[in-house]
């Protein structure tokens, strides 16, 4: 599903209008309509609605709200916050459509809520942006501390539509309704704090008008996407044919990270798996993973890349004058899907001319902070930009860049970027990273194409914590080993187990 900002979906909204015909009291009729199925599916009859109704569509929207539930005898008070000239066009009419229906309204006062159960945010749209005026900073606040369940209509009232900062005193939904396509801010954070349960209704919108105005391509990589690209195995098949894969990982003071990436990288469906460790470390990393295979570091990096599908290289080993030509070769020569992660992130930077031409898939997998490091910024202005730094990055140096993080983006060379939106905060620990590549390895090794293949692999990653966490396990006790010992049940319940 397409994500949009504010000011995309206005261009939605007023292509509908303006070449497709479609007036826009109706496209308010039918968003107002959909809230307040959604409103009657998710409370009972006996709950009490406050409609808080401010200018534009997003007031307009509450109208429509307050008539549809008060035509189904449902109990609503309907508060409009600003002078009732303020309201305009289709907000106005839907206005009046409700006096002529017989119902009334007041001018706020707080005394509502003692009177409420579930309070309904219509007050600011998309259009927001800087720090809430009055008369909408106070009552704004006054929801906060009102101690009630507030749905938000399309999203919270102060949160942009975009990855703008978010004001100070946004309202804080328990709710939201998203109007036709889910907006931007919901995949960045703080502002997905201000959401709570959301759910995106169709307001009958149709995909040519989202197809004809938007310029961005961010989706959301959905379970059915999961399904619909997942490579089945052939009955006559063998180790070869699911992808032959190299790990460059660990040394003797991190051996861990070898055997987490390859151990997932084998639990991912990886045919054959060869690691490149230290000798030394070797022994340790095959006592975790004895299916993989083993290759000594101190040999040429040329013999151990030949006839590989796919090869990872950074977690845990360091970076010499040797690791940096062990990566700057590889870059130059390896022709197939190559990921760089951990350590190698380190040094990359040195080597972005080389990345520029490289002709085949690079995939760099960056926390904010390696992230950071490789365009010269902090890692707060990273996180303040997730969209732009990771989409800029892909398309500059022709790579797919996965940032990695709450709702991780997989960023393309072509433009796109897939939004994943599974995954919990007790995959914030050492080894999670390790995981993830081993798991993107073994999905690009065997896939046609790259974009499904990462999207999928950081989707299953972020899956298995909600497995586990699902299953009991709290986050504080979550591992990176925990994960990839998920892996069996993830693939079996996301129907990819064919």
């Amino acid at each position: 599903m397409r994500v949009v900002t504010g000011e995309e979906m206005g261009s939605v909204d007023r292509f509908a209008i303006e070449q497709l015909g479609m007036p826009g009291v109706m496209l308010m009729e039918n968003a107002g309509r959909a809230v307040s199925e959604r409103l009657l599916a998710h409370y009972g009859d006996d709950e009490r609605f406050l409609v808080l109704i401010g200018t534009g569509n997003n007031g307009g929207d509450g109208f429509v709200i307050a008539r549809a539930l008060k035509d189904m005898d449902r109990s609503v008070d309907v508060c409009l916050i600003p002078p009732e000239e303020k309201l305009k066009g289709d907000a106005k009419r839907h206005k009046e459509l409700y006096e002529k229906a017989g119902y009334t309204w007041a001018t706020f006062d707080p005394v509502f809520f003692h009177k409420t159960d579930v309070i309904i945010d219509a007050l600011l749209g998309t259009g927001i942006s800087g720090a809430i005026r009055e008369p909408y900073r106070g009552v704004i606040q006054a929801i906060n501390e009102a101690e009630r369940p507030v749905v938000a209509v399309d999203l919270p009232s102060g949160v942009p539509g975009d990855d703008s900062p978010v004001p100070e005193g946004a309202a804080l939904a328990e709710r939201t309704i998203t109007l036709q396509q889910p907006k931007l801010s919901y995949y960045t954070y703080p502002g997905r704090h201000y959401y709570g349960e959301t759910e995106v209704v169709s307001i009958g919108i149709p995909p040519i008008a989202i197809a004809n105005t938007i310029p961005t391509k961010r989706n959301v990589w959905k379970r059915a996407d999961v399904a619909n690209h997942w490579q089945s195995r052939a009955a006559d098949s063998h180790k070869g044919s699911h992808g032959k894969v190299g790990i460059i990982a660990g040394s003797e003071t991190m051996p861990g990270a070898a055997a987490l990436t390859a151990g997932a990288a084998v639990n991912a469906g990886a045919g054959l798996t060869t690691v490149n460790t230290p000798r030394s470390v070797m022994p340790t990393v095959a006592a975790h993973v004895p299916e993989a295979t083993y290759f000594p570091r101190d040999e040429t990096i040329e013999s151990f890349y030949e006839n590989k599908d796919g090869i990872a290289i950074g977690p845990g080993i360091g970076f010499d004058a040797k690791g940096r030509e062990r990566l700057k070769t590889l870059i130059d020569h390896f022709e197939g899907p190559l990921i760089v992660d951990a350590d190698g992130l380190h040094v990359l930077d040195e080597m972005l001319e080389n990345v520029r031409e490289r002709e085949h898939p690079l995939i760099i997998t960056p926390h904010p902070g390696e992230m950071a490091a490789l365009i010269d910024a902090s890692p707060g202005e990273v996180n303040r930009r997730r969209f732009d730094v990771a989409e800029t990055f892909a398309r500059e140096h022709g790579v797919y860049v996965v940032l990695k993080g709450p709702c991780t983006l997989v960023a393309t060379p072509s433009g796109e970027t897939w939004i994943n939106d599974t995954g919990n905060a007790g995959l914030a620990k050492g080894g999670s990273g390790d995981v993830l590549t081993g798991m993107i390895l073994a999905f690009v090794a065997r896939y046609e194409n790259v974009q499904p293949a990462v999207s999928t692999a950081v989707y299953l990653h972020g899956y298995s914590a909600d497995h586990l966490l699902e299953r009991g396990t709290p986050m504080e006790t979550m591992t990176a080993s925990n994960i990839v010992k998920a892996l069996p049940d993830v693939f079996r319940r996301n129907g990819t187990s064919a």
